[in-house]
C-alpha cells in the first residue's frame, strides 16, 4: 500500500488536532466568564430568590453564592434565602461567601433547613454573617474548630493563629448585628454546638421556623443592617419563591475541584504527551493529553496549589522523554516516578487547612507506579529494536551471495539480488569461471569486490602466496566504505 495517499489525510488530522484544543480551551474559558450559574426567571410581582447550600463548602460552592447574590441583588428580589445543611469546608471559601453576604446590597437569611440539618465548622461562618439567620426545630450550628482537611489537629502555633483571626471574624459579625458574640467565639475556641432551642434562647441567631413560608412570614417588617449606616425593612409575607439552581458549568466545576480528580486529569495529560512525543504522528494521544491538560488548568487553577510541585510534575513528563532518548536503562525513569510523587504531594496537599482537602497518597503512588511501569515497558521496546536492527543498504550487502553471469578475470559481471553488478575479484584470486557462486566482500560505488564462496584449486605458485584466511578476511574489510 502506497503510504503517501496517507499523509494528506494525516495532515488533514493533525490540522483538526490543531485546532480542536484551542477552541476546546476558548469554549470553557467562554462558559466559566460568560455562562451565569444562577439564572431565575424574572419575577414581576413580590419574590424571594432562594439558593441551597446542601454540600461541603470549596470554591465551586463559593463561585455558585456569590452569582447567586449578585442574580438577587439585579432581579428585583426583596432577599436572598441561603438554605444551609452542609458539615463546612475550606477556610478560604468561606471567606469568600462571607465577604459576598457582608457586602451585599440584597438583604440575605440563612436558614438552617430541615429539620436535623447541621451549619457546621464553615457552615456557622455563613449562617451568621447574614443580617438575619434563622434555625428549623431540631438543627444545630457550631463546632467550628479549625482541623486540617484529614481531620486531625494543627499544630499549636499554626491552631493559634487560625483561632485568633477566626474569633476575631466572628465576634465582629455578630457585634454588627447586635447578636451574642461570647458564646459564638466558642464555637471556635471549644469547638461549642449549640442546637435551635439554645441559639434562639441566648439570641446567637435571630428567628426559628418550622417551613420555609413561615420563616418568610416570621421576617416580614425586620429592619437589618446591610452595611453601617445602611438598613432595609422587610417585606417578604407573602411572596412567591424562585430557586437559583447550579448550572451545567457549575456541575462540571464542582467536579474539576476533586484534587483526585484534577490529578488524574494531569496522568492521563502526561501519558498522552508522552505517547505523542514518544510516537509522534499518532494524533490521538496527543489530543486527547491536550485535552486534559486545559481541564487540569482549570481545575488546579481554583485549588491554590503549590505551583513549585507542578515544576517537578512537568520535570517527570521530561524524564520519561529523555529516557526513550537517551540510553539510561530506565534510570531517568526511576527519577521521573520520584518527581511525580514528591512534585504532585506538594502541589496539592502542601496547604489544606486554608485550601480544603488534599489528594489521595495511595492514589498519587498507585499513578505514578502506572506511568512508571508503562515507560519502562516503552524504553525496553525501543531498546529490543535498537538490538535487533538488520542492517540496511550497503551494510546489508557486505556477506551476501551473487552468481557470476561472466567470467571474472579478475573483473566481469554477477548477479545480486536479481540485478546486474560489475564485479571485480579480490586478491589473491585472479580468475574464476561463469556461473559460480561469490561472497560480496565489499562496496565500491557501483562495484562489488567478491571472493568465491568455495575456493577453487590454485597452482603450486599461487598456493605459496596465499595468506591464512584471517590475513584474507582483514584485507577484504579494508576495502569496505
Amino acid at each position: 500500500m502506497n503510504t503517501s495517499q496517507h499523509r494528506p489525510a494525516q495532515k488533514g488530522v493533525r490540522a483538526w488536532a490543531l485546532v480542536l484544543v484551542p477552541a476546546i480551551a476558548v469554549l470553557l474559558a467562554w462558559i466559566g466568564i460568560a455562562q451565569p450559574s444562577a439564572q431565575p426567571a424574572r419575577a414581576a410581582s413580590l419574590h424571594v430568590d432562594v439558593v441551597n447550600l446542601n454540600s461541603e463548602i470549596n470554591p465551586s460552592t463559593a463561585r455558585f453564592l456569590q452569582q447567586a447574590i449578585a442574580t438577587a441583588a439585579s432581579d428585583g428580589s426583596q432577599a436572598l434565602v441561603i438554605v444551609i445543611d452542609t458539615p463546612g469546608g475550606d477556610l478560604d471559601s468561606m471567606k469568600q461567601i462571607t465577604q459576598a453576604e457582608l457586602t451585599s446590597t440584597v438583604p440575605i437569611i440563612t436558614y438552617v433547613y430541615p429539620p436535623g440539618a447541621r451549619a457546621a465548622s464553615a457552615g456557622a461562618f455563613v449562617a451568621l454573617s447574614a443580617p438575619l439567620a434563622a434555625m428549623a426545630p431540631t438543627t444545630r450550628i457550631g463546632a467550628s474548630s479549625p482541623v486540617s482537611s484529614t481531620g486531625s489537629n494543627l499544630d499549636s502555633t499554626l491552631l493559634k493563629k487560625i483561632e485568633s483571626d477566626l474569633v476575631a471574624q466572628i465576634t465582629g459579625t455578630q457585634n454588627r448585628y447586635g447578636r451574642n458574640a461570647t458564646l459564638a467565639a466558642r464555637m471556635v475556641t471549644d469547638a461549642a454546638s449549640y442546637d435551635d432551642q439554645t441559639a434562639l434562647r441566648e439570641h446567637i441567631v435571630d428567628l426559628g421556623a418550622r417551613s420555609l413560608p413561615e420563616l418568610l412570614q416570621s421576617a416580614d417588617g425586620h429592619r437589618i443592617t446591610l452595611s453601617p449606616g445602611h438598613s432595609v425593612v422587610l417585606h417578604t409575607a407573602g411572596a412567591a419563591l424562585t430557586t437559583l439552581s447550579p448550572g451545567l458549568f457549575d456541575a462540571l466545576y464542582s467536579f474539576l475541584l476533586d484534587p483526585n480528580v484534577v490529578f488524574l486529569l494531569f496522568i492521563v495529560a502526561l501519558i498522552g504527551i508522552y505517547l505523542e512525543i514518544s510516537h509522534p504522528g499518532a494524533i490521538v494521544p496527543g489530543v486527547v493529553g491536550g485535552i486534559a491538560l486545559i481541564l487540569f488548568l482549570l481545575g488546579a487553577g481554583s485549588l491554590s496549589p503549590n505551583w513549585t510541585g507542578l515544576l517537578l510534575m512537568g520535570l517527570a513528563l521530561i524524564l520519561l522523554v529523555l529516557d526513550i532518548r537517551l540510553p539510561s536503562h530506565g534510570i531517568l525513569t526511576v527519577g521521573a516516578v520520584i518527581s511525580l510523587v514528591v512534585g504532585s504531594l506538594l502541589f496539592f496537599n502542601s496547604d489544606q487547612v486554608e485550601h480544603g482537602p488534599g489528594v489521595n497518597p495511595w492514589i498519587v503512588y498507585l499513578m505514578a507506579a502506572v506511568v512508571g511501569l508503562l515507560s519502562l515497558l516503552l524504553v525496553s521496546i525501543v531498546v529490543r529494536a535498537q538490538r535487533q536492527r538488520r542492517p540496511s543498504g550497503i551494510e546489508s550487502m557486505i556477506g551476501s551471495r551473487a552468481v557470476t553471469i561472466t567470467p571474472l578475470t579478475p573483473s566481469g559481471r554477477v548477479k545480486y539480488c536479481g540485478e546486474d553488478w560489475a564485479a571485480s575479484l579480490v586478491e589473491p584470486y585472479s580468475s574464476l569461471d561463469e556461473g559460480c557462486e561469490v561472497t560480496i566482500v565489499a562496496v565500491e560505488g557501483l562495484r562489488l569486490y567478491v571472493r568465491p564462496s568455495q575456493s577453487p584449486a590454485l597452482s603450486a605458485d599461487h598456493r605459496s602466496t596465499i595468506p591464512p584466511s584471517e590475513k584474507e578476511d582483514s584485507q577484504w574489510e579494508t576495502l569496505s566504505l
